[in-house]
């Protein structure tokens, strides 16, 4: 017959109180998948899925697939969210795709339904928006759709934008009477600066042997070269009768900024960050001619980063051994 300890009732009466203790302990702890208090890391290219019921991805961050390596190889990094019905409504990533930046260059995106990213920083250049492009509204100066008989350039058509976009467009519509030739010129500056930069020169001609006047119109694209975000900056538009007596036309069809499509797209980036925000007036400028002397209107406070969070304390090394599971 086996030999019992003459201890053994108070084995199992200190083993039920072990048990009461421990089933009383779980009850006040946290259930196992709630975090009370200390953060949670994921490292080492791990990554943190949410699903919905049917097992569509709603919210992910951390290591992407291999479809969305980097250039070299290195798997990327990001974020994703998905709308319940699996559509992309937020990422923080690079795309494959050279006409949203690149694999080698992530974006902050909000996409529509279709696919489309409807608001987003600009990848190629690092600076403003990339999407929308924006309107860039211009004004007719005295001389704005009207004939031109003047062999000397004379001020057409004004703009004055805040630089969100790196890249500006405009649409002009020209014309020469028989026997005249018209010649445009767009015209860049900033507020701050007081000389024009000269971004391109156009004409059309007309033969003496038309009977109506000749037109031509065309896109004319120019980076925001030295433009700092949010920086006044000036567009002008200037046409002349170069040959001819019978008069010219110009006419300024629209305009916009747009995020930058390729590296040669890029601006300069900006010299100095402006001292002052009032602008200077070009020898040429004046009443009627634009504007005399705008306000740059003031640029947001600069960010202020958020402090670096404490490393965590290293993890006490268990000593070898069984513990209780209270350690």
């Amino acid at each position: 017959m086996a030999a019992i300890p003459q201890d053994i009732l108070d084995r199992i009466r200190a083993l039920e109180r072990q048990v009461r203790e421990l089933s009383g302990r779980a009850q006040m702890r946290p259930a196992l998948n709630r975090i009370t208090n200390g953060r949670v890391t994921i490292a080492e290219g791990g990554s943190l899925e949410v699903l919905a019921p049917d097992g569509t991805g709603l919210f992910g961050v951390g290591q992407f697939g291999p479809f969305w390596n980097h250039p070299d190889g290195t798997p990327q990094q990001g974020v994703i969210m998905q709308r319940e019905d699996g559509t992309t409504a937020f990422t923080i990533r690079a795309s494959p795709s050279a006409q949203t930046g690149g694999a080698g260059t992530q974006a902050v995106s909000i996409w529509d339904r279709t696919g489309h990213i409807v608001l987003g920083d600009d990848t190629t250049s690092g600076r403003g928006i990339g999407s929308p492009a924006l309107p860039m509204p211009f004004q007719p100066l005295p001389l704005g759709g009207e004939s031109i008989t003047s062999s000397s350039f004379q001020n057409c058509w004004f703009a004055s934008v805040q630089a969100h976009n790196p890249v500006a467009t405009v649409q002009l519509e020209f014309a020469a009477a028989p026997g005249s030739t018209c010649e445009v010129k767009v015209q860049y500056r900033l507020a701050s600066e007081s000389g024009w930069t000269d971004i391109d020169t156009d004409s059309v001609s007309a033969p003496s042997s038309a009977t109506s006047p000749v037109y031509k119109t065309a896109w004319y694209t120019f980076s925001l070269d030295r433009a700092e975000f949010e920086q006044l900056v000036f567009v002008r538009i200037q046409a002349r009768q170069k040959s001819g007596t019978d008069g010219v036309l110009c006419n300024c069809l629209g305009g916009y900024t747009r995020r930058t499509y390729a590296a040669s797209d890029v601006p300069e980036p900006p010299t100095a960050a402006p001292g002052t925000f009032a602008a200077r007036v070009a020898v040429d400028d004046g009443p009627g001619q634009g504007v005399e002397a705008p306000v740059q209107p003031p640029p947001f406070p600069a960010p202020v980063p958020f402090p670096e969070p404490e490393p965590a304390p290293p993890a006490p090394v268990a000593e070898p051994g069984l513990h209780p599971i209270d350690e």
